[in-house]
């Protein structure tokens, strides 16, 4: 017989709840009809218990999960895309990646990492959104 965390791990798996679900809804500014302010706590509380496991986590691990989220969050969309299909554990393996993507592309002109400047192949320009 599996263990409940086994069945849960499969059923979370097979659904695909994944940490980064938890914490698209902990992020999200979803207040629910009719949601008390105190459920309101205890639904964030689960869910960032769910995103960053503290208990299984050291305060050094939980701030580079959250200096990689914000981190993510302020490159362009194509290079987050990028470095998240790399699989980065730290920070600093996203920065080494960010810094491989842009060479890679340097070639082809000047390329900005911003998420509100993004550089067009196609002509050559540095766009301003």
């Amino acid at each position: 017989m599996e263990e409940p965390t086994e069945v849960k791990a499969a059923i979370l798996a097979k659904y695909e709840i994944t940490q980064d679900i938890y914490r698209q809804r902990f992020r999200a500014l979803e207040v629910y009809p009719g949601e008390t302010p105190r459920e309101l706590y205890v639904r964030l509380k689960e869910l960032f218990s769910k995103w960053v496991r503290p208990e299984q986590k050291s305060v050094k691990e939980i701030s580079e999960m959250m200096i990689l989220e914000q981190f993510l969050r302020m490159v362009n969309t194509e290079m987050e895309v990028w470095i998240k299909e790399r699989n980065p554990k730290t920070a600093e393996e996203a920065a080494q990646l960010a810094e491989v993507f842009i060479s890679a592309r340097r070639s082809k002109g000047p390329c900005s990492f911003s998420r509100d400047q993004h550089f067009s192949r196609k002509s050559g320009q540095l766009l301003h959104w």
